[in-house]
């Protein structure tokens, strides 16, 4: 069309490369809001035609400043072009993220540029995909920018046939109207929307946000969080009496990857799910993070996942306190670890500098041993040599993988069919129809992992001290199988995810039984448990934080951090049992000068929203967040 005022800036408009674009992010998240519910319902059908309305908004967006830069900065057009498709690969990136992680592809990025290049490296092993085909990936996404150009122009070259010439003019008005209509929307529709899963489709939005987003409640504090102690003012603290032990069982801590609670069950794992009959168990079992390292650390320190980041192993160089304890009561400690300790220098911060708490470190060669249940039995095959020998006053702490994705188990042993040969990410995220596969994936995995488990009970039964030795199992956190909207772990604070098994077993002292009375414990009770349990009295309150399954009274609440990578986590859940509390600092960046928490949402066990007044919050929460912030609120 041709220019009717010369005066007005106008300029021809490439409308198949941004119709390309338009389209595509388009439907990935209309698509992506379809996925959220099993019943479409009316969020449904307002959050499609939300993610629409945005999506074309964001294109309009590109082609006025495509105008702009072509006609007054036209050297710098190939560098923009390079930054719009960067904006289109960050669409179909965030998708699979979102659905896979709850994370959206800036937050992604935003902490991988953070991190230090040998956690880099220990996140991508993680992911159990090879590092050359990390590179290769990474190779294939520069190129792919690069190729944007070549899209963009040749797009150009046939769009040139037949020209679109459009006024500044004419898109600001389209801008306008989709800004009216969409604020329109927002405000006549979002009243009759449910808020059981608002948040989620939320999240399903090109923005991540509406124009009109829910209220956040905010906790106002009067003191901030406070730095953890130092190591030695913490091994002052100790009862010299815990020091000498006339009895020392040996001791067996089984943790074992990405382990959930609910698949205990005869089908998939008779030998742990007969332990558990038999033995000491929980209504409720919490993890105190949805990720391995921050659990760790809140399982081996007893302390609660916010000091995660501030216990820096450059400075901390003795390592855990409960494990040091264990070495002044005279207990030998025995690692035997499948999985790489290495990750976030785990091996230091638990074990110390040199991991001088280890009197015998036993990791299977991963050349050796390249799949994960190679190296499970070539951990528990180390594990069953040292319990033969004479003696006790012994710590086995055995760390199992196999149950990491994406699943791992000798073939022969199959016993759940059909499964996923291998886990396609991409797919997993476009559909449910292979979630089957995957959860017979874990299945076998975990009936691996239980008759490794069943062995070394047999086992026990014919080595010294087996039959008064303490056995403790757990995972360092659950899995979710998009019960609640996402898949395997890292993603949110979801009841599958942090909920995993912990059993005890002390020797075969049958009226401890009757002494754990407590309905909700987490991985933080461990060694508080333990050390009552050998010490007869529970003298731990003033240097761990957790808390003895034997103690009468105890602290009603769990704390629970969300994923965050090497950085302190900075959103949490407080469990109380039956609900929880999700909330996030107000400071992201440093948590401990935060003077506030936002309140994110209220939930069932049900992972169901549930609407709470801010002064039902603070009568149902106030003593767990007066605990933690040592003040009450205002």
């Amino acid at each position: 069309m041709k220019k009717e005022n010369p005066e007005v800036p106008s300029a021809p408009i490439n409308y198949l490369f941004f119709g390309f674009y338009f389209v595509l992010i388009a439907a990935i998240h209309v698509f992506h809001t379809f996925l959220i519910e099993p019943n479409l319902s009316l969020s449904t059908y307002f959050f499609a035609t939300y993610a629409f309305a945005q999506c074309a908004l964001e294109t309009l967006v590109m082609v006025l400043f495509a105008g702009i830069v072509n006609t007054y900065l036209p050297r710098f057009m190939n560098f923009y072009i390079v930054v719009v498709f960067f904006m289109f690969l960050s669409h179909v990136i965030d998708f699979p993220l979102v659905r896979l992680m709850d994370m959206s592809f800036w937050y992604a990025l935003n902490f991988i540029s953070q991190e230090s290049y040998e956690n880099f490296i220990e996140l991508l092993l993680a992911s159990n995909v090879s590092l050359m085909v990390w590179v290769l990936a990474g190779l294939a996404g520069g190129l792919l920018l690069l190729s944007g150009i070549f899209l963009y122009r040749t797009a150009e070259k046939w769009t040139g046939r037949r020209p679109l010439i459009v006024s500044f003019s004419m898109l600001g008005a389209a801008l306008s109207t989709l800004c009216l209509f969409l604020l329109s929307w927002d405000y006549g529709i979002k009243t009759h929307i449910s808020t059981i899963y608002f948040d989620r489709f939320q999240k399903t939005l090109p923005w991540k946000s509406t124009f009109f987003p829910p209220r956040i409640d905010y906790l106002a504090l009067k003191n901030m969080l406070q730095d953890p102690e130092g190591e030695e003012e913490s091994m002052r603290k100790l009862d010299s009496r815990v020091f000498s032990l006339t009895h020392k069982p040996d001791v067996y801590l089984f943790i074992v990857e990405s382990l959930r609670e609910d698949y205990i069950t005869e089908e998939n794992a008779p030998r742990l799910h007969q332990f558990k009959k038999q033995n000491v168990s929980f209504e409720m079992a919490l993890s105190n993070a949805n990720a391995t390292h921050v659990s760790w650390f809140s399982l081996f320190y007893s302390k609660f996942p916010y000091y995660w980041g501030k216990v820096d192993p450059d400075e901390w160089k003795g390592g855990s306190i409960p494990l040091r304890l264990l070495k002044k009561m005279g207990y030998k400690i025995h690692v035997s670890s499948s999985a790489r300790l290495t990750y976030y220098q785990m091996n230091r911060l638990i074990f110390g500098e040199g991991e001088h708490l280890a009197d015998a470190m036993f990791i299977p060669d991963e050349e050796e041993c390249y799949e994960p249940y190679l190296r499970d039995e070539s951990a528990m095959e180390n594990l069953f040599v040292q319990m033969q020998k004479e003696g006790s006053g012994r710590m086995f702490i055995v760390f199992l993988d196999a149950t990491h994705l994406d699943y791992s188990w000798p073939k022969e042993m199959t016993r759940f069919t059909p499964y996923e040969e291998k886990i396609n990410y991409f797919h997993a995220a476009l559909t449910k129809d292979g979630l089957g596969g995957i959860i017979n994936r874990y299945r076998n995995a975990l009936s691996f992992v239980d008759s490794q488990f069943g062995e070394f009970l047999d086992v026990l039964q014919q080595s010294p001290g087996g039959k008064e030795a303490v056995v403790i199992i757990t995972g360092d956190h659950g899995e979710e199988f998009y019960e609640h909207g996402n898949l395997f772990h890292a993603s949110s604070l979801s009841h599958p995810q942090i909920n995993p098994p912990l059993y005890y077993k002390f020797g075969e002292n049958e009226s401890v039984k009757q002494r754990a009375r407590c309905k909700m414990t987490c991985h933080m009770d461990i060694f508080p448990t333990l050390f009552h349990y050998l010490t007869g009295e529970d003298l731990m309150g003033e240097v761990l934080q957790g808390q003895s399954i034997f103690k009468e009274n105890r602290w009603p609440y769990t704390v629970i951090g969300r994923f965050n990578a090497s950085r302190t986590p900075y959103e949490y859940c407080i469990h109380n049992g039956s609900d929880k509390l999700i909330a996030e600092f107000s400071d992201e960046r440093d948590i401990f000068n935060s003077r506030g928490l936002r309140i994110l949402s209220t939930k069932n066990c049900r992972d169901e929203n549930i609407v709470k007044e801010l002064g039902t919050i603070h009568e149902e929460f106030g003593p767990a967040l007066e605990r933690i912030f040592s003040q009450k609120m205002q």
